[in-house]
């Protein structure tokens, strides 16, 4: 009698969303989604939300708006640089309750 070996089965990374209306206009400044990968493996967001006015993505976590993170500074973390001119800036978080750490911050 021969006994089956059974492979574990491997627990699923959780993926993450990403809303956004206005994927024309970051194409066309050349800002791309997979650069939000990193963010979610290193930070666990499960969903950012592109806010157009402010040029930034709202970062989730556990359901909760936690952080933001400007086209520019996404940029920047991914070896590129600045894309466009914001006018228009989102409310900023204070460092203490910051989560993504820029190292320049």
């Amino acid at each position: 009698m021969t006994e089956e070996t059974k492979k574990r089965a491997r627990k699923a990374k959780p993926k993450y969303e990403v809303v956004c209306e206005h994927t024309d206009h970051l194409e066309k400044i050349g800002c791309e989604l997979d650069w939000l990968k990193p963010l979610h493996d290193r930070y666990g967001f499960e969903k950012f939300e592109y806010i157009h006015k402010f040029r930034a993505f709202r970062c989730y976590k556990d359901g909760r708006h936690v952080d933001w993170i400007d086209v520019n500074n996404l940029a920047l973390i991914n070896g590129k640089r600045r894309l466009e001119v914001i006018l228009m800036q989102h409310q900023p978080i204070s460092p203490k309750r910051a989560v993504i750490n820029y190292p320049w911050r």
